[in-house]
């Protein structure tokens, strides 16, 4: 035989198995389908050769609602999670409880053999963080973490460029994600009781992890992407301020800042507050990133990115294949976070590593966590003080 004869069949081969890959059916089971949990089944649902298999929630109508909306595959209805995980025919697990289960279950799917999707934080405790890890060394599956931001087309895009040299070295990221409040109506309707259960484990801290580690750990990842780097220290100051100041560690804080030093020696200003007045246009609300570096700034929000040179002579936009990407996932009914759910049955049946896999997750909640404490304790607290090896 030939070598160029073997090499075509070697390619043919090659395809062929690619092609059965990608026709691979892919069996689901989603443990808490609530707000965010419902959401991750109607992308599922969206979702070519995969099957929902099974669903499963303590919230008899919120699971009900579930198995109707999956209807189409038939999927099993069951309440308890660790139920879940002695399905043979499962393999996948959707994760998307209040976050002070995740690890519990996350690091238990994973030993049961699972490919994990967990939505954000991986933990609210260090330690919990380090059961996970312990769990994704020895496992035959992978986890993927709910830290969306990764997956915008557009915050790749502008990132990469940023890792490339747009602004040379990069020195600081001064980063907001700054909301109104509105005025209390007197008709709002009272809340379900799935809204009030929601509410009760969100509200309380040691639950979710306050809004640091449950919220802010979205816009804290995406700033550890931007320096390319994880922080050596935090210090911070927040507390809950309406509707009169309470100090931070009882209830969930509205406002907060944190400053952190990198191992690359760049640092973060984050800043997250919930009564910044919408008609306040000089410092805009929403959520931005400002990356200073010795040739220039880049001005980022989840759907825009400006450069401007460093002696205010030059500023253009840099965004130019992620804006068509973004149109096209929309138009499939898709948002432009949702990618993540489709890469997350590529990289099962391309049997790689996802994008935000468990060091991503783990740097987060960890860099989330680290600026929790410094908040509580009122002092700087260090990277070593979480105790965890990444």
């Amino acid at each position: 035989m030939t070598h160029r004869r073997a090499f075509l069949i070697g390619a043919a081969t090659a395809a062929a198995n690619l092609a059965t890959a990608q026709e691979q059916e892919i069996r689901t089971a989603h443990i808490g389908v609530g707000s965010r949990g419902g959401n991750l089944l109607g992308q599922s649902l969206l979702v070519k050769n995969v099957k929902v298999a099974a669903i499963c929630d303590i919230d008899p109508q919120t699971r009900d609602r579930a198995l109707t909306r999956a209807q189409r595959d038939n999927p099993r209805g069951l309440s308890e999670w660790r139920a879940v995980l002695d399905l043979k025919d499962i393999d996948a697990v959707f994760i998307a409880t209040p976050c002070d289960l995740h690890a519990q279950m996350a690091a238990a799917a994973l030993e049961a053999g699972k490919y994990v999707y967990c939505e954000k934080p991986l933990a609210t405790k260090a330690e919990d963080v380090a059961l996970v890890l312990k769990a994704a060394q020895r496992a035959k599956g992978f986890l993927q973490i709910g830290q969306q931001l990764r997956y915008f087309p557009t915050l790749q895009e502008a990132i990469k460029q940023i890792h490339d040299g747009l602004i040379g070295r990069s020195y600081v990221v001064k980063a907001h994600r700054h909301g109104g409040q509105s005025r209390p109506a007197a008709d709002r309707p009272a809340p379900t009781p799935q809204q009030a259960a929601r509410t009760a484990w969100y509200a309380d801290v040691k639950r979710s992890g306050d809004l640091i580690v449950e919220n802010a750990i979205h816009n804290i990842d995406a700033c550890n992407w931007i320096a390319d780097s994880r922080p050596v220290s935090a210090y911070g100051h927040g507390k809950k301020y309406f509707p009169t100041p309470i100090r931070p560690g009882t209830v969930m804080m509205d406002g907060f800042s944190v400053e952190y030093i990198y191992e690359n020696d760049m640092h973060c200003d984050y800043s997250q507050l919930t009564f910044h007045p919408r008609n306040m246009k000089t410092v805009p609300s929403g959520m931005w990133y400002a990356v200073y570096g010795e040739k220039g700034s880049v001005f980022l929000t989840h759907s825009s990115a400006t450069f401007y040179d460093l002696y205010g002579e030059q500023e253009r936009d840099i965004l130019t294949a992620s804006k068509q990407a973004t149109e096209l996932q929309k138009e499939r009914g898709f948002s432009e976070g949702d990618i993540a759910i489709e890469e997350f049955f590529k990289c099962i049946r391309e049997k790689r590593q996802p994008f935000a896999d468990v060091k991503v997750a783990a740097i987060a909640a960890l860099t989330a966590i680290m600026g929790r404490e410094a908040i509580y304790k009122g002092r700087s607290v260090t990277w070593k003080e979480m105790g965890v090896t990444v």
